[in-house]
C-alpha cells in the first residue's frame, strides 16, 4: 500500500514538473512578456547608443538591440558596481558608433530571452559597412557566442566571428590578456 501511494505521489510530481517545464520557454527563447514590446521589424536603421559592450539603445526603437553572435563582459558585477572590463567593452562599442555619428543599420532576427531585439548590425563610416559585432570580436572586446545559430542572410558570419576570435585571442588583443589570466 505504501509503495503504491509513493509511486502515485512520484508520478504526480513528475507530471507536474513536466507540465511546468513545458510552460517555461527554453533559456534561449523569449518569454511571453516580449509581446509588450510590440512586433519586431525585420530591419531597423537609425541612431543608436551603447548601453553596455553588446547592447544598444536605438532611438525610436522600443526594445534594446542585443548584438547577434557576441558576448561582452557585463557592465555591472554581482555587487552592481561597474566592472573595468565592462566599461572598456562599452567604451569600445561607443567609439565604434561615434565613427558613424551613431548611425547604424540592423537586420533583426528575433527577441532574446530578455526581450531585446537580437540583431546583426552594421555601421557606415565611409565606403564600406562595418560589422559591429565582428569589429568588437576582432578588437578583443567581445567573444563569439551562440554561433551555432547562423544568420539566414549571411551563413558564413559564424565562421568569420570564430576566426576573428581566434586571431584576437592568439594576439592577446583587447581584453584577452585579462581573460587568459596574463594580466
Amino acid at each position: 500500500m505504501k509503495l503504491l501511494l509513493a509511486t502515485a505521489v512520484a508520478a504526480s510530481l513528475l507530471l507536474a514538473a513536466s507540465a511546468q517545464a513545458q510552460r517555461r520557454p527554453p533559456p534561449d527563447q523569449p518569454t511571453s512578456e516580449c509581446s509588450a514590446q510590440g512586433t519586431l521589424p525585420k530591419e531597423w536603421s537609425g541612431v543608436a547608443y551603447a548601453i553596455d559592450g553588446d547592447t544598444l539603445a536605438g532611438v525610436g526603437l522600443k526594445p534594446h538591440i542585443r548584438l547577434w553572435g557576441i558576448q561582452a563582459p557585463a557592465l555591472l558585477d554581482h555587487a552592481k558596481a561597474e566592472s573595468v572590463t565592462g566599461m572598456r567593452a562599452r567604451a569600445a562599442l561607443a567609439d565604434l558608433l561615434s565613427a558613424s555619428d551613431h548611425k547604424i543599420s540592423c537586420r533583426i532576427l528575433k527577441f532574446d530571452r530578455e526581450c531585446n531585439a537580437m540583431a546583426h548590425c552594421t555601421l557606415h563610416d565611409g565606403v564600406m559597412p562595418i560589422d559591429i559585432g565582428g569589429a568588437l570580436i576582432a578588437g578583443g572586446m567581445a567573444y563569439g557566442a551562440h554561433l551555432d545559430e547562423t544568420l539566414p542572410w549571411e551563413p558564413k558570419a559564424s565562421q568569420r566571428y570564430s576566426t576573428a576570435e581566434f586571431e584576437a585571442r592568439k594576439n592577446k588583443r583587447g581584453l584577452w590578456p585579462i581573460w587568459l589570466g596574463s594580466k
